[in-house]
Parts: structure tokens; sequence; C-alpha cells
């Protein structure tokens, strides 16, 4: 075997509580092959035995079964460790939602997304990012304080019918407009991730506010993110800055799993037809656009709306929308699981 064959098999081994790898981490620093014998230096960036020897072993069961002898030595590099970049570790999948400009629906599809997963039977995890405009409190009609876990000196999220989730604004004034710069806005961020008492979760799912800016930047150099959807509207405009945002992602090493059509169309309630309000794309032609899959075209339906203004989506679970947004659920659930 060469460096580069030792280097796919090391590729495989998922860094202990993450779904990246050893090699995505960057933990691999070098690799000397001398007849069966491997020679490795790690740095594995943890004070956490238990954690450094279920890599170990898995090293040398993974490396042994290609016939090749192990040996370990270890660097410690000064600079932040794995643990302290990545958090919500508690969590067995970690989703971006995001948008490329506002009005698409981002936050209302952000919350439903949490709703159709916890009807699934899911724990579910829901991160506030937009530090600006969090909506996501008056959407769950949940408009009140954190509590604090003194003795641990953590905050304790908000919790409604299996969805536990942290906003800026159960921690400062909802009226109160914040006027911060970029490092304040990453840094809010951050200590929000941090010093929350996540539960264990079997999704954690972060609307971000829409464009490119420094809070989905921050989240993806602070969260070990398993996949990102698009929420774009079928007009031009909305498609061409949805692509940019793609594109971005992909940059940053975060997949893109899919965009789903928000507002695709409109059925009257006396005739029963459909009209489009924002143009009939095609979700094809979106997907040529994105190369990303559509998983869903959502409806524009007032009672939606309304529902979200009242601060109960709860009362909207017959509609159409949350069937489509069912189906939705579905599709990521069977993307992450793959």
């Amino acid at each position: 075997m060469n460096k580069d064959d030792v280097m796919n098999v090391l590729s495989t081994i998922k860094y202990p509580g993450y779904s990246k790898s050893i090699t995505d981490f960057k933990v691999v620093k070098d690799v000397e092959i001398n007849g069966n014998t491997v020679d490795l230096l790690l740095n594995l960036g943890t004070a956490d035995d238990k954690k450094r020897k279920i890599i170990y072993d898995e090293i040398r069961e993974k490396l042994g079964e290609k016939g090749l002898e192990v040996k370990i030595s270890t660097v410690q590099e000064k600079g932040t460790t794995v643990e302290q970049k990545h958090y919500v570790s508690s969590a067995k999948k970690r989703i971006a939602i995001l948008s490329a400009k506002g009005g698409v629906g981002k936050s209302t599809f952000a919350v439903s997304l949490a709703i159709a997963m916890s009807k699934m039977g899911k724990k579910v995890g829901l991160f506030d990012a937009d530090v600006h405009g969090p909506d996501v409190p008056r959407m769950l009609g949940l408009q009140k304080p954190a509590r604090a876990d003194k003795e641990k000196n953590l905050i304790l999220p908000n919790e409604r019918e299996g969805i536990y989730s942290m906003s800026l604004g159960y921690v400062v004034d909802p009226e109160t407009p914040v006027i911060w710069k970029g490092a304040m806005v990453s840094k809010a961020i951050v200590e929000l991730l941090q010093f929350t008492a996540w539960p264990e979760m079997d999704y954690f799912i972060v609307d971000l506010p829409p464009g490119t800016g420094d809070a989905a930047l921050s989240i993806n150099q602070n969260m070990d993110l398993d996949g990102a959807i698009i929420v774009t509207t079928p007009n031009s405009l909305a498609i061409m800055d949805a692509a940019r945002a793609t594109s971005y992602y992909n940059q940053l090493g975060t997949k893109v799993i899919g965009f789903v059509e928000n507002s695709g169309y409109f059925v009257c309630d006396e005739c029963g037809e459909k009209s489009y309000p924002f143009g009939n794309t095609e979700p094809i032609a979106i997907e040529t656009q994105l190369k990303v899959p559509c998983l869903g075209v959502l409806p524009f339906e007032p009672k939606v709306e309304e529902a979200a203004d009242d601060g109960n989506l709860f009362s909207a679970l017959d509609t159409e929308f949350f069937k489509v947004m069912a189906s939705i659920a579905e599709k990521i659930e069977s993307e992450l699981s793959n």
C-alpha cells in the first residue's frame, strides 16, 4: 500500500461523536511506510483519553486488516481542540436551513420542518441563528425568557411538543433592535451554541439568516454540519441568488442536499384551480441551475401564514402544506441516513 491508500482507509474512520472523519479534521499529520509498517503522526486535538483510545484502536483494526503493523506518535499543536470548534455533538444529525435572499419563507420552513420531524417521533433541536431578526420564538409561540441552570452555568432551551429551541429572542427583549457588527454576531452565535444545555437529539436544525454573511460562516466554523437545504421561491431572481448560495456552501465543504421550492402554487378555495403567484418554473429547471435535487414544492397557504404569525403552526397540520412537509422530512431522513 502507498500513502494514498493508507489515507483512504483512514478517511473511513469517524472522529468519535461526529459525522466527519479523522482526515476531515486533519488529525493525520504525516504517514511513513516501511515495508509492512506504517508510522503515523497524529494531532488529535483532544484531552479525552477515551476518544484517543477509540481512534487508536480503530486505526490499528482497519490498517491491520490490510496486513499492516501500525506505530502511532502524536503531537499537540497549539490552537482550538476539535471539541471546542464543533458544538452540539449531542445531535445525531445537524442541518442548516438557508436562503440567498429574504422573504422566501425560510424561517417558516425551518420551524415547519422541526414540527414535521417531531411528528415523526424524532427529538428535534432548533437554533435561531438570525440574531438581527429572531422569528423562531414567535412562530413556536414561545416568547418567554430562557431559564438558566445556575449550577452548571448553562441556559436551558425552551421546549414545545418535543422541539428544543434556542434564540437570541429568548435572551434579549424581542422588541429591542440588535445593532451589532460581524464580530459581535459571531460571538453571540458561538456562545448560544456553547452555553445551551442541549439534550440528546435526533436532528438539530439551524435557521440561518438570509445570505452568506457572518452568521453562516460562524455556523460552518463551529458546527459539524451534515448538510444544508436551500429555500427559494420559483422566480428567476431568487433562483439566481440561490445558485450563488449553493456554490458558497459547496466551497465551505458543506453538502447542499437539496432545495425546497416555497410558495410554488396557490389553490383557489372556490374553484380548486392552481395559480402561480411567483411564476410557474418547473422544479427540473431549478435543479439544473442549482445542481441539487428538489426535495418538494410547497404551496402558499394563508392558513399557514396566519398560524406562523399567531405563534401556532401546530394548528395547521391538516393543510396540504404540512402533507408536503411530511414528505420532505422523510426525504431528508433518507438522504442523511445514506
